[in-house]
């Protein structure tokens, strides 16, 4: 008689402790699955920095802009120009050469136009 409440017992806890640990596997395999698709941190500024470059490369070829104050910032796609630049033709002509380059998705002209100092 006792021998059948320990095993009645014993598969009582089983069939308990089942669902619980099957959800923790699921758990698991889903986080793990999400956190390989995701690209990491260093892919991210590595590609960043690639887009910033590729926009001041443009900027440079483009010519006709002083870009000794002009700053470029790049993050997921969106470009950033902030700085000044001593003419306002250079601010538009600054987003024109910045979004034309492949990969910018939005731009945000920050630039600003500055007095020369005769």
């Amino acid at each position: 008689m006792q021998q059948a409440r320990r095993i009645g017992a014993a598969l009582g806890l089983v069939m308990a402790i089942t669902p619980a640990l099957a959800q923790n596997v699921e758990i698991s395999a889903v986080a793990g699955s999400s956190a390989s698709s995701t690209p990491d941190a260093k892919a991210v500024r590595s590609s960043n920095r690639a887009l910033a470059k590729a926009v001041r490369s443009a900027l440079v070829k483009a010519r006709g802009i002083d870009l000794t104050k002009v700053f470029v910032y790049a993050k997921g796609g969106m470009v950033t120009l902030s700085g000044s630049v001593p003419e306002s033709s250079q601010v538009a002509r600054a987003s024109e050469v910045a979004k034309a380059v492949p990969g910018v998705g939005a731009l945000d002209n920050r630039l600003s136009v500055y007095a020369l100092e005769r």
